[in-house]
């Protein structure tokens, strides 16, 4: 098991991207720290948790990462209960579409509190607690971000603001705590068959082929949990760029993927502005060359 003996901390882990994530890492051996504010959904993704079998330890608390005591007082509980934290997921965040000028204000706030102030009081309230004291195996802190940064969207102007100021706030930190054993990086999915995409229709089997599973996101969290990642910092990590990297390893010879050197000559030749795209995520094509093996 890739994270056997590691305490990982997630917080929207009661349903869609957050859920399979927590499911992911308990599968490969992570005990669980996980916060949501529904109660019922948490609890099941702790049964299915423990439905795997392998023993992990699953701690709930119910916060909203919009205030800051409650995420406090999450994290003095997972210390408690399981020691020091090896990485957090920053995964909460809301969205709602509409057209800006006629935009509810109240509406507009509460995005930005979710998708920003949660992850800033997240990270804060996990300082305190974080595993820093091994250069070899840093603590980790992942933020759930968007493809919206790369391609903003219309009628999405809170959402398309927030996740520019997620990106900020991690460049800010991966500066300002160079010197501390802790990385900071951000996955960018598009669309993906959760609740915040298709409101109550999102699992129903009937998403648009251009729409992601949850669950197809796990290689990326579980990457940058595992020491593969150790010296991956301050990256964006755009899945569609690394759905596109998967197929074109399908179709290369098992010679022309050897390694990350071999593979990037492939790249070259058929998607080379992907290529540039991902040039200092070479450690992530590694792991889903293993990961198809």
């Amino acid at each position: 098991m890739l994270l056997e003996g590691k305490n990982i901390v997630l917080t929207g882990a009661g349903r869609g991207i957050g859920k399979h994530v927590a499911i992911a890492y308990g599968k490969e051996g992570a005990n669980l720290g996980l916060i949501a504010r529904t109660e019922s959904e948490l609890n099941d993704t702790k049964k299915e948790i423990e439905n795997l079998g392998t023993g992990v330890r699953v701690i709930l608390q119910f916060a909203d990462v919009t205030k800051y005591e409650e995420m406090e007082q999450a994290f003095k509980v997972f210390s408690e209960e399981l020691g020091l934290i090896n990485g957090v997921v920053a995964n909460a965040g809301t969205s709602r579409m509409g057209t800006s000028h006629e935009f509810d204000s109240k509406t507009f706030d509460n995005i930005l509190k979710v998708n920003v102030l949660g992850v800033f009081n997240t990270f804060k309230a996990a300082y305190p607690y974080l595993k820093k004291d091994d250069k070899k195996d840093k603590a980790r802190f992942l933020i759930t971000g968007s493809a919206a940064y790369i391609s903003s969207m219309p009628k999405f102007a809170a959402y398309t603001a927030s996740k520019y100021a997620t990106v900020g706030l991690q460049k800010a930190l991966a500066l300002e705590y160079k010197k501390e054993n802790i990385t900071f990086n951000q996955i960018l999915p598009t669309m993906v068959d959760t609740r915040l995409l298709r409101g109550k229709r999102a699992g129903d089997g009937n998403k648009p082929d251009n729409v992601m599973n949850p669950w197809d996101l796990n290689d990326y969290y579980v990457f940058i949990m595992t020491e593969k990642a150790n010296k991956v910092n301050d990256q964006l990590i755009v899945t569609s760029d690394f759905e596109e990297i998967k197929k074109i390893l399908k179709e290369t010879p098992s010679e022309n993927k050897k390694d990350w050197n071999t593979f990037k000559e492939v790249l070259q030749v058929k998607a080379p502005k992907i290529l540039e795209n991902v040039r200092k995520l070479g450690k992530l094509v590694e792991y889903l060359m293993l990961k198809e093996n």
